[in-house]
């Protein structure tokens, strides 16, 4: 009976074991065919991965003859779970070159129990990803980064409310509508802890139930177009160690108050708009790795807290708007490999950084430190590979201690004052790919190249005084690619093979030396470099160097200010045939073209300078895709082409002093959206400005001085809203004057010198001030009449600023180069031609028109004006005392009015005045003495019979006494001196007291003289 149980039990338990077996291989069985289709039905394309790590993970999945039947747990990617059931839960198949589109009827999303799939750095070959995925609803770990993945993202990827782990990173063309972002955070808030969604198109806020993730880990949102603002809970989640929402330019949001307890140990803003103060509190996250901030809108200190983050491995706050001085407790950041604080507006001293010996990247680019020289600590950083301090007010010469560091491959010190001689510690620095020195005051010769800069790749010494030759070492340096030398001291022939044997060069730059360059070269076309770029100013060429006729790839080509002359030859049509976008000749002797065409072969010139030549005949045409075209100061003739009307990309244009005539042509409507700059000056243009101004014009210059154009002003100027500069002077243009151009709200400059306008200048009634923006305003030897515009000196408010900076108007365009604004002005009694247009000059010119009544009150708010000239009118009264108040005035002319009284004492505070005109009016009074004043000759006062003192020879007695009989004078004269037919008995008795003169003596007719020059000079 026990056997019969015992056996009965044995059967059992022998059925249940068999039963358990077939059913893990019937599942083991069904899975392995299901992986096996799908092996069956998707392409492999080894070039499909950029994973070096890749390998076809499924060359493994073959059948297991052995046994029969395909056992899939032991194939590459593939993993099962424990033997009681024998599911596929783990498919890795991340870079296997898998190829071709997938959709929903895949057999892959028939493994229902599936734990994690990853199919990442692969190509789907833009495939939607299929709605299939929510089937996995066992899915803890979903990884589809980089894969080509495009359009939305399923609805269905909502249903796997498992998800531990999500990772679409860069799939660009994907999108993933808010609501589906939404529902998915939902349905896994208690489980997910990894969500990687950069680069993918979310383009929606950040939804608050993120804040609930209380498991969440790492949130990666870069490059996602989020917008609005950032949920401040979602920095407050307990276990958040990774949060990176880097490139959303329109996210904003401000750093929280951090808690001790915070996890976070990488924390990337970079690219978004976080704007205010960073916290002391930033103290507070001691586990924090790396804080990238580049690039947002942070202001204030940098707080001293910083110093807690003691675990910090990479700080970046590039491109922000904090100021102070750095907080020496960064020095407490030992563990840092990585620190870059460019591009903001720091100050004080730089504190000693000895301390960070694990550095390999240091950049404090662009920051207004205290002078300081460099410091020896430096050398003590010898694990640095990249040092940058480019303009950060450096002075003195390098350091020996910058011999120690060994490893750097850049070092970069440009725009400092770093002086002394060309730095002898190169030979220790044999890693260094990046050399850039540029915009110092390093003196003396370059020393020879050590060989063993054999890396050396980039060498930028431009802009220093460095004398003597160009040492021939350099040809030993092969792998050099840029060379830029341009701007120092450096003298003799420069033979071109030195360079041409570098065959790795694409730039070259040896332009403003005092070199003569050597155009003859020894090497074959198959031996020579390929350029990209090659600048080559005032390098005494005779002749187009030959090398150039192998160019081919060549894009910019600079040979300004050299001695060329004759024709351009029919060869260099072929340089850069394809590829020139920059090409300058100005300067030169050049007559013209060769191959006798009026069109330039350059098929992608973006910008033609061929001005300052002695071209001649009708003007050339540049190809549609110039940009920038210059011809000025030339011999052209002929009228403006109707061609020049098809350049639509067209945004300087110039063709100023030549011998250009005709009408304005009608067709350059055609540019007035892209042209910036229209300069016409110094032709003989006629006839009519055309009414071709039209809305959304983006000109900042229109000078069409200096020709015969009449007529007047068209009104579709006020379409130019972005115009800084407006020079009509020297024409016949007629007509009252244009008050509306006061609502261009850009004007800085307007020049309507010496034409007929005419007519009082009155200001129209309004709310918005007028002209606010006007700098400089030059309305002399016109017509205009009636009181001076007073009511506009309280209307121009940029004349009321004195903290102008120095810089120069500039029409900037393209990377290729920018238009410098000019003009002609007279300043200072002198016509003077402003090749370049500083900010911080402020002048008014209302001389010689028909201006009467009072110097107001009201010119005493112009404080920024440096040149101030009124003369030439017919104003009356007294010359306001309160003009003291125009401190940095230089220059001051009020000649040639009726002005009275005195000149105010208290002009002797104006300590900037180098010249003074006050002639021919009716000042009296002694002349102010001390200051400027005792610098000045007496032609600036000579007319004013009254004026006493120094400079002029007539010294001042009493005062008082002398301006009573002064007026007592001037009233006996105006009252007693005849006129009209009285003028014939004066005549008559002047006969005769002259014969009466010459028989009494000299005495009374040298009274009667007197008396007649003071009569005579009153009345002019």
């Amino acid at each position: 009976m026990r056997m019969a149980k015992s056996l009965h039990l044995f059967i059992s338990l022998f059925l249940l074991l068999l039963y358990v077996s077939l059913q893990v291989q019937s599942h083991s069985f069904d899975d392995c065919s299901l992986l096996l289709d799908f092996k069956n039905n998707i392409s492999t394309n080894k070039s499909a991965s950029s994973d070096p790590r890749s390998y076809p993970k499924l060359a493994s999945w073959t059948h297991n003859t052995s046994e029969g039947k395909s056992y899939c747990c032991s194939w590459d990617g593939v993993e099962c779970s424990d033997k009681t059931t024998g599911h596929v839960v783990v498919l890795d198949l991340s870079s296997s070159f898998l190829y071709g589109p997938i959709n929903s009827t895949t057999t892959l999303f028939s493994l229902i129990h599936l734990r994690t799939l990853n199919l990442a750095d692969n190509n789907f070959r833009s495939s939607q990803i299929p709605s299939a995925i929510g089937r996995l609803s066992q899915l803890a770990n979903l990884n589809l980064s980089f894969s080509g993945f495009i359009g939305h993202v399923p609805k269905d990827i909502s249903q796997l409310t498992q998800l531990v782990s999500l990772d679409l990173t860069g799939n660009s063309l994907l999108k993933f509508q808010g609501s589906v972002f939404r529902n998915l955070v939902q349905n896994s808030t208690q489980s997910l802890r990894e969500l990687f969604l950069s680069r993918v198109n979310i383009d929606s806020q950040v939804p608050d139930i993120l804040a609930n993730s209380s498991s969440l880990r790492s949130l990666s949102l870069g490059d996602c177009g989020l917008h609005g603002k950032f949920p401040t809970s979602i920095f407050h989640l307990p276990n958040l160690q990774l949060l990176h929402l880097q490139d959303n330019s329109d996210l904003t949001g401000y750093l929280p108050t951090f808690h001790g307890n915070s996890q976070l140990k990488s924390l990337a803003l970079a690219g978004t708009n976080f704007l205010g103060k960073v916290p002391p509190s930033i103290g507070n996250l001691i586990h924090l790795e790396q804080l990238d901030l580049y690039n947002c809108s942070f202001l204030g200190p940098l707080p001293r807290s910083v110093g807690n983050l003691t675990q910090l491995i990479k700080l970046d706050l590039d491109y922000n708007n904090m100021v102070g001085q750095i907080p020496s407790s960064v020095t407490n950041l030992t563990h840092l490999t990585y620190l870059s604080l460019k591009k903001n507006d720091f100050t004080g001293i730089f504190p000693c950084l000895e301390s960070l010996s694990n550095l390999t990247y240091l950049c404090i680019r662009g920051n207004n430190f205290d002078r300081w020289k460099l410091p020896d600590w430096l050398g003590k950083l010898n694990k640095l590979i990249v040092l940058s301090l480019i303009d950060v007010n450096l002075y003195g010469e390098i350091p020996s201690s910058i011999f120690n560091l060994t490893k750097l491959e850049e070092l970069n010190l440009l725009s400092n004052q770093i002086e002394g001689p060309f730095p002898p510690f190169l030979s220790t620095m044999t890693k260094l790919i990046i050399l850039e020195l540029a915009n110092n005051q390093l003196t003396g010769p370059i020393p020879p190249f050590p060989r063993t800069m054999t890396k050396l790749r980039i060498l930028d010494l431009a802009n220093n005084q460095l004398t003597g030759p160009i040492p021939s070492s350099l040809s030993d340096l092969k792998n050099l690619e840029i060379v830029q030398l341009r701007n120092n001291n450096i003298s003799g022939t420069v033979e071109a093979d030195i360079f041409l044997s570098l065959k790795k060069l694409k730039v070259l730059s040896l332009g403003r030396n005092k070199i003569t360059l050597s155009a003859i070269s020894n090497h074959t076309i198959d031996t020579l470099p390929k350029f990209t770029a090659l600048e080559f100013k005032d390098c005494n060429l005779r002749v187009f160097p030959d090398f150039l006729r192998s160019q081919v790839q060549l894009e910019i080509l600079y040979l300004d200010n050299n001695r060329i002359d004759g024709l351009i030859p029919e060869w260099m049509g072929n340089v850069g045939k394809e590829t020139l976008q920059v090409l300058t000749l100005s300067q030169n002797s050049l007559m013209g073209f060769e191959h006798h065409s009026l069109v330039v072969p350059w098929i992608a010139l973006e910008l033609l300078d061929l001005s300052y030549n002695k071209l001649h005949g009708s003007i050339p045409m540049p190809p549609p895709t110039t940009r920038i075209f210059q011809v000025s100061n030339n011999k052209l003739t002929g009228e403006i082409p109707r061609a020049i009307c098809d350049l639509k990309s067209l945004q300087f244009l110039d063709l100023s002093f030549n011998n250009i005539n005709g009408p304005i042509n009608r067709c350059l409507e055609k540019l007035i959206d892209s042209l910036l700059v229209l300069n016409l000056r110094g032709n003989t243009l006629q006839g009519t400005i055309p009414n071709i101004f039209m809305a959304g014009s983006n000109l900042v210059m229109i000078d069409l001085s200096e020709n015969m154009l009449k007529g007047q002003l068209p009104r579709s100027l006020e379409n130019c809203t972005s115009l800084q500069i407006l020079d009509l002077g020297n024409n016949h243009m007629k007509g009252m004057f244009p008050f509306w151009l006061g609502a261009l709200p850009e004007l800085q400059v307007l020049i309507l010198r010496s034409n007929n306008f005419h007519g009082a200048i009155r200001i129209p009634s309004k709310s918005n001030p007028m002209f606010r923006k006007l700098r400089i305003i030059d309305l002399s030897h016109n017509s205009f009449s009636g009181d001076l515009p007073n009511q506009y000196f309280a209307e121009w408010l940029a004349m009321k600023e004195t903290d102008s900076n120095a810089k120069y108007m500039e029409a900037i365009s393209i990377e290729s180069g920018s238009y410098t604004c000019s003009m002609k002005f007279i300043n200072k009694g002198v016509s003077t031609e402003y090749e370049k247009i500083i900010n911080s000059f402020i002048a008014i010119d209302l001389s010689s028109n028909k201006f009467e009544g009072k110097i107001s009150e009201t010119i005493k708010s112009l404080i920024g004006l440096r040149s101030l000239n009124l003369s030439n009118n017919e104003l009356s009264g007294a010359i306001p005392s309160s003009m003291k108040n125009l401190t940095l005035l230089e220059s001051l002319d009020l000649s040639g009015n009726k002005l009275s009284g005195k000149i105010p004492q208290k002009f002797t505070q104006l300590n900037f005045l180098e010249f003074l005109n006050l002639s021919y009016n009716n000042l009296d009074g002694p002349i102010p003495q001390g200051g400027q004043f005792n610098t000045f000759s007496n032609i600036s006062y000579m007319g004013n019979f009254a004026l006493c003192g120094d400079p002029l020879s007539k010294k001042c007695g009493n005062s008082e006494t002398s301006r009573s009989m002064t007026v007592s004078l001037n009233k006996d004269i105006e009252s007693d001196f005849p006129s009209g037919i009285d003028w014939v008995v004066i005549l008559f008795g002047v006969a005769s007291g002259l014969v009466i003169g010459l028989l009494f003596g000299n005495d009374m007719a040298k009274r009667f003289y007197e008396w007649m020059l003071r009569r005579f000079m009153k009345r002019e």
